[in-house]
């Protein structure tokens, strides 16, 4: 019995170890729920169970789309397990509003990258989008800007300016995508935040940074020195590059 325990525990820290290394994503969906049932079976052998709900439910998301009470009937689940499980998309979608809605601080980069690429998530045509922020870094509003008139996205000084305005914040963040390519800013993409900078300066609106998204991956201006600092005392603008 001992020795059992001791396979067991040795079991359970290399599928610890597993996601560690290598991600949630790369379990099994028995394994998947194997290590989630971890958490309310502290001693028990989770891997027999996994394996009787993915029989009894079809797949993962099976499973937890079950109610307790259907759960409560494989062998091996108890009320905290069912309880558990069952809770587990309404917290996924809990997170969801709470990682894109207002009211989320964005302090970093990678936070703001965070809170877009799932604003951005499935969009196949370039769009951009002003985040507003208040003096904590959170996020206060967004609005999304004008389409450009084919795939290419229109970076409009007036409609980012009124959005500025309308914001009633003296900090964003402007952010686009490049759906089909790599997350670089073009000579273009440069450029037009050049005249960005200038234009929200002069209405002593700061740009703290213009992310450019694909849906994957991010590029940080602010990070990469390719964003320009306009003075709002003397007007001049400066460039880190």
């Amino acid at each position: 019995m001992a020795e059992g325990r001791k396979i067991h525990q040795g079991h359970r820290q290399r599928m610890r170890q597993r996601v560690e290394e290598q991600g949630f994503e790369s379990l099994a969906p028995h394994e998947a729920l194997e290590v989630l049932l971890y958490t309310t079976n502290p001693q028990k052998d989770t891997n027999g169970i996994a394996h009787a709900l993915i029989e009894r439910f079809g797949d993962f998301a099976g499973v937890l789309d079950a109610t307790e009470a259907d759960l409560l009937e494989v062998e091996g689940v108890g009320p905290s397990t069912a309880r558990m499980l069952h809770l587990l998309p309404e917290v996924s979608r809990y997170y969801h509003r709470s990682r894109t809605g207002e009211g989320r601080v964005v302090r970093s980069a990678d936070q703001m990258a965070g809170f877009l690429l799932a604003k951005f998530a499935g969009a196949d045509r370039e769009k951009a989008m002003l985040v507003i922020l208040d003096s904590r870094s959170r996020v206060k509003a967004t609005f999304w800007l004008r389409e450009g008139t084919s795939r290419k996205v229109s970076l409009e000084i007036k409609d980012i300016v009124e959005a500025a305005l309308k914001g009633g914040t003296d900090t964003v963040v402007l952010c686009h995508n490049h759906p089909n390519g790599v997350a670089l800013p073009s000579r273009e993409d440069i450029l037009a935040t050049e005249n960005i900078v200038r234009a929200l300066g002069m209405i002593k609106v700061h740009l703290r940074d213009h992310i450019i998204l694909t849906e994957t991956e991010y590029f940080s201006m602010r990070e990469e020195n390719r964003l320009p600092f306009y003075d709002f005392v003397t007007g001049e603008m400066l460039r880190p590059y």
